[in-house]
């Protein structure tokens, strides 16, 4: 997979910046060009100030471009992103002319984030997600029709989404016929690293979209201390998922909270390093996914080295077989290791890694983990057999009217006011949602009790576990609104709908507590607001342990 760096040399050209690029080094850059700055007189181009000719520069060493086509041209539609049946064609024929002119350019990204607010104007702003997507097409049907023209060779990328909203997204590619979009381009911005290859998996569910190259422009990370693992595992995790590119967001300091891979001075970041780390060491191989559980992730580029993350257990290695560094090259002591969830580990050897013979995975207690085996169910059972979907460590479901209803797989941004990826609701109750890490209980007062003006009927989302071996259970729990001047939030530990733990607050929950459970018992946790009443996102998380299955207490390395 290709891993490039989100430049702003359309802003300015920064030869120093540039050099200490190409020394990381840089192969392929995501950048962009104003329209409005080529085309001053309708069809004539001119490509002569530094915004604009900068890709020169940037081409002549031998990098390749990913190139951005986005804002409008006041010359057509009043500058506002093209609409109009000629603003359309004049955008398609400025397609065509930088091509022509810039041999570095082979991907046209149309379009940035354009499912969103930001980065677009004017009728195209204000149309409903129908008409937006039309828009869209529209653009890339434009580009694509002129600068195939031009050079055959060219890619043309669409979507050009803010995160992975699949439900935006299935219907522009179902409307895109005959097919145009070679590639679609995401920011995964609101996508966890560890939900990355579930949600690209629920987008994969549309025919269109099960083979369409996938290409993230923009990646990124706000923590300083966790950037460079950050890079390592996204990239881990995409190239496993089939993406084609991956490029990091910002190449140099914006200002904008992200981690740059060069600071102000040009000097590398840890993301740099770690970038840098990856061109070397992984950046030739395609990723396979070998994560054995859904706690722990292993991805082999080829088969002498890997990348390794997850819940906390102990690490052995062969000390004589293989070298393991860590997400900025460092090198790590080959005796002391452990896993961990937010740290990257790379081993490289000088034999082939196997699991079992030269790497040995330690003991690990955790036997349930609401985050990390979140599933998206299929709409019926033969999706479920021809998606090969993976099994959810829970079974969850809404509570509503003292019935329980199965969540569905809700796409992302199918209709406004909803997350923009994939998540689990229910099309009834538009507010209701759940993620591996949120959870919105918000439901409606049932007709049957706003007819009888009863007092208040508890709704809310559940979380049900069956133990699948009799024995001890330690049940790890945290909940955390907000929304503290909101309603109150119950929380109920049940054992075959017995009680065994009711607490409420408004602010924080956190359990920790262990019981007899015997094979086959039905553990819930269930967390109920008075229904009717508004609620902001609560975090949580659910762990269980079987502190009888490591012999040296691991229960104590939960996450």
């Amino acid at each position: 997979m290709a891993l490039g760096a989100a430049s702003n040399f359309s802003q300015g050209w920064n030869a120093a910046t540039f050099a200490a690029a190409r020394e990381l080094p840089v192969h392929r850059f995501r950048d962009g060009i104003r329209w409005s700055e080529a085309e001053r007189i309708p069809g004539h181009y001119s490509f002569d100030n530094k915004r604009t000719g900068y890709i020169t520069k940037l081409g002549a060493s031998g990098p390749r471009l990913t190139l951005t086509l986005n804002w409008g041209n006041p010359l057509y539609d009043h500058g506002k992103t093209p609409h109009s049946r000629e603003a359309i064609d004049a955008f398609g024929r400025f397609a065509a002319a930088v091509i022509a002119q810039f041999p570095a350019v082979d991907r046209l990204e149309i379009g940035n984030e354009f499912n969103g607010g930001n980065f677009v104007n004017g009728p195209v702003a204000k149309a409903g997600l129908d008409e937006r997507r039309r828009y869209h097409l529209a653009m890339v049907r434009s580009a694509a029709k002129f600068a195939k023209v031009v050079r055959p060779d060219v890619l043309v990328l669409g979507g050009a989404t803010h995160s992975m909203p699949a439900g935006y997204l299935w219907p522009l590619l179902q409307e895109d016929s005959p097919p145009v979009i070679e590639g679609l381009a995401v920011h995964p911005y609101t996508t966890a690293i560890d939900q990355l290859a579930r949600q690209i998996a629920v987008l994969r569910r549309s025919a269109r979209a099960a083979d369409m190259p996938l290409y993230v422009t923009e990646f990124a990370s706000r923590d300083p201390a966790r950037a460079a693992d950050d890079l390592v595992r996204a990239y881990a995790t995409l190239s496993s998922a089939g993406a084609r590119e991956m490029d990091w967001y910002p190449l140099n300091e914006r200002g904008d909270g992200q981690v740059p891979l060069l600071d102000r001075d040009q000097r590398l970041t840890d993301a740099g390093r770690a970038f840098g780390f990856v061109q070397r060491t992984l950046a030739s191989q395609v990723a396979i996914d070998l994560s054995p559980d859904p706690f722990t992730f292993i991805h082999a580029f080829g088969p002498r080295t890997w990348v390794l993350w997850g819940a906390k257990r102990p690490l052995t290695v062969d000390t004589r077989a293989m070298e393991a560094f860590d997400a900025k090259g460092g090198r790590l002591p080959t005796n002391r290791l452990a896993i961990a969830p937010d740290r990257a580990i790379i081993l490289v050897g000088s034999q082939s890694l196997r699991l079992g013979k030269n790497v040995h995975l330690g003991c690990n207690a955790l036997i349930a983990d609401s985050y990390s085996q979140l599933a998206y169910p299929a709409a019926n059972a033969d999706d479920a057999a021809r998606f090969k979907l993976e099994k959810d460590g829970f079974e969850r479901f809404v509570l509503s009217g003292g019935r329980e209803l199965p969540f569905r797989t809700m796409p992302g941004q199918q209709e406004r006011h909803v997350p923009w990826n994939p998540y689990l609701g229910r099309r009834e109750f538009p507010s209701l949602r759940l993620t591996a890490d949120t959870m919105a209980p918000a439901l409606p007062l049932p007709h049957e009790a706003r007819a009888r003006k009863a007092g208040p009927d508890l709704a809310g989302i559940v979380h049900r576990y069956i133990a699948r071996q009799s024995g001890r259970l330690v049940i790890k729990a945290s909940f955390r609104s907000s929304q503290e001047s909101g309603p109150e939030v119950q929380i109920a530990l049940n054992r075959n709908a017995m009680p065994l733990l009711l607490r409420s607050a408004r602010s924080q929950v956190s359990i920790d507590r262990a019981i007899d459970a015997k094979r086959g018992d039905r553990v819930s946790l269930a967390v109920t607001v008075p229904a009717g009443t508004k609620t902001g996102p609560i975090t949580y998380r659910i762990q269980l342990y079987d502190p009888d299955k490591c012999p040296t207490g691991a229960v104590s390395l939960a996450n």
